[in-house]
């Protein structure tokens, strides 16, 4: 069995991605998409980015992560 380390950085989260926004362009017509994401998570960030997701704002102390708080930003992609 593959740990969870093993499928990172094999273009599962780009393709799926893909397909969300697909889906959201081409089906769903929506002009806007949103998502938040841990500021610290480096990878998704450059992800998104690279899909046309600005941040709008950062949002501070929002989660509770290992015994910690954590900041995310809010991200969105308009056509």
């Amino acid at each position: 069995m593959r740990g969870a380390g093993a499928w990172h950085r094999q273009g599962t989260g780009s393709r799926l991605l893909g397909a969300l926004l697909g889906i959201a362009d081409n089906w769903m017509k929506l002009r806007r998409v949103e998502l938040s994401v841990y500021c610290d998570n480096e990878a998704a960030v450059a992800l998104y980015r690279k899909r046309g997701f600005e941040v709008e704002g950062q949002l501070r102390d929002y989660a509770i992560r290992n015994g910690g708080y954590a900041d995310v930003y809010s991200m969105a992609r308009l056509r």
